[in-house]
């Protein structure tokens, strides 16, 4: 793919990625509270992702030849439109059925749409601008989904659940839009799950890993916590929302510069520090609500240093693959898997009887691993660069 093209697709996924992060900051960061004023524990709650999870681990066998058949640019249409319905359900979340329907739109959605969705920006990017990249399309989406929190919160308490959900199903049908003017999306062959799983890169496989696992702390239960320690008032935890997402964006386009300046080692023992430091002031925080939104902030500025050191990683070893498809789509599942099993340790914490903060601590755990992900990548990027300079002719 010429650079040019390159540059076109990467416009029109950042367009595509703009209108979908609105819509998901605007509704999908208040599931896990909504959930809770309908009267699920937080352990209870969270054990629902971790079926969410689980069904779309198992429905990837399913939908891989319907991707084969649709080819990559339809076959993410699809998975967009799909999940753009997710929200519909949760209306009548309290009736079981209801809850299963919202279950599997989502898992069907999803396990279509993310991994096309990382294998075309691994390909549409980098060669140098890999941290610039991912860090601009940060900023701008964090820039305008930082409406994002603060309205929901306001539609939330004064419209009710059916005006939000309502609202964030037109902005996801409308992120398809430029997904239509996309040339048809080169990632290589589309394999197999078990053809993915046997080529799997190990590297990229744990580093997803490692993240679902400390999501399932930090992105499920620590904004469910939050907006208990706020008084479970949708408007107090649509402005933290808000708040964290500046920081986020601000701390992001910082981190993007350095990696492409080649300070990426550097910054991942910078980066687990901080993730560890940002673990432990969540932890600390339930006690009272301005530390709950300090530690929120603080973890969201880290979060955003964080997310270019791990995706220009992954991306970039995508890139070497030959197969980016086939790289994340082992890659989704192994999140999938990550965290899965982080759920069932942050509810078992929960379930425990002790403060529920500490159902967090599993996730220091994935901060370790991803630093030794990061480490790995460093190392094989420095190799490559020795031996690219030792077949260059003498004197070149």
């Amino acid at each position: 793919m010429n650079i040019d093209r390159e540059e076109r697709q990467f416009r029109l996924l950042t367009g595509h990625c703009v209108l979908w992060s609105l819509a998901m900051s605007l509704a999908s960061g208040f599931i896990g509270a909504y959930l809770l004023r309908l009267g699920f524990s937080i352990a209870t709650t969270i054990l629902l992702y971790a079926v969410l999870l689980s069904v779309r681990l198992v429905m990837r066998t399913v939908t891989t030849p319907v991707i084969r058949w649709l080819g990559m640019r339809r076959a993410m249409l699809l998975g967009t439109v799909i999940s753009s319905f997710q929200f519909l359900p949760l209306i009548r979340a309290e009736e079981p059925l209801w809850l299963g329907v919202w279950i599997l739109i989502v898992s069907a959605g999803e396990c279509i749409y993310w991994p096309i969705f990382h294998a075309a920006t691994a390909m549409c990017g980098g060669d140098g601008n890999r941290g610039r990249q991912l860090a601009f399309r940060q900023l701008i989406s964090t820039a305008i989904s930082v409406v994002g929190p603060v309205a929901g919160g306001i539609v939330m308490t004064r419209l009710g659940s059916a005006a939000e959900f309502g609202v964030s199903t037109v902005l996801c049908v409308l992120s398809a839009a430029p997904l239509l003017w996309m040339a048809e999306i080169e990632v290589g062959r589309i394999p197999t799950v078990r053809q993915a799983w046997k080529a799997a890169d190990r590297v990229g496989l744990w580093a997803f890993a490692a993240d679902g696992w400390m999501c399932a702390g930090i992105g499920f239960a620590w904004p469910m916590i939050l907006f208990a320690t706020l008084g479970s008032s949708y408007d107090g935890f649509g402005w933290a929302g808000g708040a964290a997402g500046v920081a986020g964006a601000l701390a992001g386009l910082v981190c993007g510069i350095a990696i492409d300046r080649g300070h990426r080692r550097t910054l991942s023992l910078g980066v687990t520090i901080a993730l560890l430091i940002g673990v432990a002031l969540r932890v600390a925080s339930g006690w009272a609500p301005w530390a709950a939104v300090a530690a929120n902030t603080i973890g969201a500025a880290i979060g955003g240093v964080y997310y270019p050191v791990l995706m220009s990683v992954v991306y970039d070893r995508a890139k070497r693959s030959g197969s980016a498809y086939q790289f994340h789509l082992s890659a989704e599942a192994g999140w999938d898997a990550g965290a899965i099993l982080g759920c069932l340790a942050t509810a078992a914490v929960a379930c425990s009887g002790a403060p529920v903060t500490l159902a967090l601590v599993p996730a220091a755990f994935g901060v370790l691993v991803l630093h030794r992900c990061v480490r790995a990548e460093s190392r094989s990027v420095s190799r490559m660069d020795v031996t690219n300079r030792q077949a260059l002719p003498q004197g070149a």
